[in-house]
């Protein structure tokens, strides 16, 4: 009798603990929901805005490459300038850190789930990476642009103290550039392009951070 007393008070025990191990688990798989639906939120208010930039950059481009600045340098002022707006995926994490201080991924039993977070994780490492590449290229347009734009030029139709992709300052008369040395307007285009590649990567890791984000919703909703 003894023996199966303990014995019970054993499975009994061991039970409780896995009920409450379970509760915690579905508890942080909630958080992460949450954090995940933020994401996807960030995602797609940072994607309108990359898109209208694609667009800016294509009509920089035109104005570069079919010589419209040597005719008319307002709309080149007024493009150059619109490129140094930033709008960066920031990650929404809470879940996840509690997730991880509270012993990680070790808490989830689901190797289907494990693997889709671990995905997700090397998404937003991925876009971060990139992000921080192409902040290197705007710094570098941006040095390159004091060698060609006269920054009163800039500072005229800036607009608003908050500079924005919707100013539709256009600087008016041909206001001249400080150079058309073309080895020099050509060092501005080439960092430039390196950024506007750069907006086009990070838009595609954003893509595939949504889809990843919602099977994962789909999947711990599925779980708990």
């Amino acid at each position: 009798m003894l023996f199966m007393a303990v014995t019970l008070g054993f499975f009994v025990e061991n039970y409780r603990e896995h009920f409450i191990e379970r509760q915690r688990e579905k508890e942080f798989l909630g958080l992460i929901v949450k954090d995940i639906q933020m994401d996807i939120q960030m995602v797609d208010s940072n994607l309108h805005y990359r898109h209208i930039r694609a667009d800016i950059s294509k009509q920089f481009a035109k104005n570069f490459l079919e010589d419209e600045y040597k005719k008319d340098t307002g709309p080149f002022y007024y493009n150059g300038r619109r490129l140094h707006v930033r709008y960066l995926f920031e990650r929404t994490d809470a879940g996840f850190q509690l997730l991880r201080n509270a012993g990680g991924l070790r808490l989830i039993h689901n190797q289907v789930i494990i693997q889709a977070i671990q995905h997700y994780e090397n998404s937003i490492a991925a876009i971060e990476k990139f992000q921080e590449g192409e902040m290197n290229y705007l710094r570098e347009y941006s040095k390159s642009n004091g060698d060609v734009f006269d920054v009163k030029v800039l500072m005229k139709y800036s607009g608003t103290n908050v500079s924005n992709y919707t100013s539709n300052l256009i600087p008016k008369g041909n206001p001249p550039l400080l150079t058309y040395d073309y080895a020099k307007i050509n060092a501005m285009m080439a960092h430039f392009f390196a950024m506007d590649k750069s907006n086009y990567v990070v838009m595609h890791f954003e893509e595939k951070l949504k889809q990843e984000g919602q099977n994962l919703i789909n999947q711990i909703q599925h779980e708990i």
